[in-house]
């Protein structure tokens, strides 16, 4: 499997290298940061990515990522009646953990204002990702006397490596500084989703992620 995403990013690369080659209005954007998942632990990401603008305010791009990022996070919960009123206790933990990801979208940038200083722009994209992690389950502790729950924690021997194809699609907002005649400096913040039925529709907590980064394009 891993074999396969590796050929299909290196095919994809010889694509867009073609493609740039190709076209007169383009450029090549190198990109990374920090990617923020709504339910784990931050972690960072890295991007290569080509333009090619219709028109003055007008870009298309693709680009291929990769991303890393640790535990995830959940809230287990236990009701347990106590005399004759009932307590709930929360408790914390995670159920995966070594988290990759290898997206590839394309999208539309739209430029919005133009000063000395930047160009503001918007972003909208759509794309497919790779994802692959290590799955737990949770045990549960207790007090052997009360057979009052203590706490929980992901049992590292049952681990297994869980592998996802997931589509979704993306919006952002930015600001491009030019630097010289060639080379803009870039600063997006993007928001993204997955739209698997396994990921509990658009935009949930489980299958929503935000990045910021920082990258620099060069004309070419």
């Amino acid at each position: 499997m891993c074999k396969s995403f590796f050929l299909l990013i290196v095919y994809s690369s010889i694509f867009l290298c073609e493609v740039v080659l190709a076209q007169d209005s383009h450029s090549i954007q190198i990109n990374g940061g920090i990617i923020s998942p709504r339910s784990s632990s931050n972690g960072l990401v890295g991007s290569i990515q080509y333009n090619y603008s219709f028109n003055t305010s007008l870009i298309f791009y693709a680009y291929m990522g990769y991303s890393a990022w640790d535990r995830n996070k959940v809230v287990l919960h236990n009701i347990k009646e106590v005399y004759t009123n009932k307590s709930q206790h929360y408790f914390y933990s995670y159920s995966e953990d070594e988290h990759y990801l290898i997206p590839v979208y394309i999208g539309t940038s739209i430029d919005l204002h133009t000063n000395k200083l930047f160009t503001s722009f918007l972003e909208f994209e759509i794309g497919y990702s790779y994802l692959s992690y290590i799955s737990y389950e949770n045990v549960i502790v207790t007090d052997p006397e009360s057979g009052e729950v203590l706490s929980y924690y992901a049992d590292g021997s049952t681990g297994e490596n869980v592998q996802e194809n997931l589509f979704g699609v993306g919006i952002g907002a930015g600001l491009s500084h030019p630097i010289s005649s060639g080379i803009n400096l870039l600063l997006t913040f993007k928001l993204n989703s997955y739209v698997n039925e396994n990921y509990y529709g658009l935009f949930s907590k489980r299958g929503t992620y935000t990045t910021f980064l920082a990258g620099f394009n060069f004309n070419l």
